[in-house]
């Protein structure tokens, strides 16, 4: 029989298994009750970890509840319900509650593990769409789902209760994250290496060149030390000082590549002299490159470049003493390009 759909029927099968499935969670939606709220202030008020468990597919979607929860601010664990009745359980203790997921409410292993979690643990939720059934009579709190037939022709697949138990799920974390004023970078502290977090985390002082990798000399100096510090440090580029150390400006790679076409002999030049002669613009006054401070935020830094149509950045301290570079290539290589 399958072997004669055409595009069209098997089209038609996806969207209705979608149909279905979204019309479950408008049901869902429209009988959502107390008992929800009333989870969100007990897991909001938990003092110790939510345990979240289910088993099958019920149990694939406690995975990922419980993986929402935490990077959203709630610490929750998933714990399966056999591993729960063979150790597992002793990582429980009075100040955790437990999440379960389970359609019909009488999955035994699932039963059993509330049975024991209520001797060691705390509060139990039970997420089930059977009232009257076993898990629903052991939780102390119950959040009921629709009992709707799956998308599956067989009515078999858990596929309707499965989106249900998953957007109640994101209900809960999101419930938990506007109850908490979790903001964007609380967020960020949990994923540090995503995109957001390295936009909102990373300064940059955790970027920058410094110590023995920051190539700087003093205008007092030669330029041949200038053209060996360039080459030692390998950044193509080196920062000038006065004699206290305040930064007077960069002299890089392509400020060299314009010295040697404006001056024959640059070996001859002092140190100052090939600095004045090596800017952009011959008859403007030598302007000092502007410098950042160490907690700029990367993205910020990448911007002043764009802006700027630049490839680093001078960090300074508070006395304008060059501490770090922060460069272009630097930026990109971490995502924030």
């Amino acid at each position: 029989m399958g072997e004669g759909l055409g595009a069209d029927d098997l089209l038609m099968v996806g969207r209705r298994v979608i149909a279905e499935e979204a019309a479950g969670l408008k049901c869902l939606a429209d009988v959502l009750d107390g008992s929800f709220a009333e989870a969100v202030r007990l897991i909001q008020s938990l003092q110790g970890h939510l345990v979240v468990t289910g088993l099958g597919k019920s149990g694939l979607i406690a995975c990922k509840v419980a993986a929402t929860l935490t990077s959203t601010g709630t610490p929750a664990r998933f714990m399966h319900p056999v591993e729960a009745l063979h150790g597992d359980i002793g990582l429980v203790g009075p100040d955790d509650a437990l999440l379960a997921f389970s359609k019909s409410g009488n999955t035994d292993e699932l039963v059993r593990f509330i049975l024991h979690f209520r001797h060691l643990g705390g509060a139990v939720i039970a997420v089930v769409s059977e009232a009257k059934s076993r898990m629903a009579e052991l939780a102390g709190l119950v959040i009921r789902l629709p009992n709707l037939p799956e998308a599956c022709p067989m009515n078999l697949a858990p596929t309707t209760s499965t989106s249900m138990m998953l957007s109640l799920g994101d209900a809960l974390a999101m419930a938990l994250v506007e109850a908490r004023g979790f903001k964007p970078e609380d967020f960020a502290r949990y994923h540090p290496e995503g995109s957001l977090g390295k936009r909102l985390l990373l300064r940059a002082r955790d970027l920058m060149h410094a110590g023995d990798e920051l190539p700087v000399v003093k205008i007092t100096q030669s330029f041949e030390d200038l053209l060996r510090t360039i080459d030692e440090k390998a950044l193509g580029m080196v920062c000038i000082v006065d004699v206290v150390g305040e930064f007077l400006g960069v002299f890089t790679d392509g400020d060299l590549r314009r010295l040697i076409r404006r001056c024959p002999s640059p070996m001859s030049l002092s140190l100052e002299a090939a600095f004045e002669m090596s800017r952009r613009s011959l008859g403007d006054v030598q302007v000092k490159r502007s410098t950042i401070r160490s907690d700029m935020p990367l993205i910020d830094c990448r911007q002043i470049m764009r802006d700027s149509r630049i490839t680093s950045l001078v960090v300074a301290d508070e006395h304008n003493r060059p501490v770090g570079i922060v460069r272009q290539q630097d930026i990109i290589a971490i995502g924030l390009g």
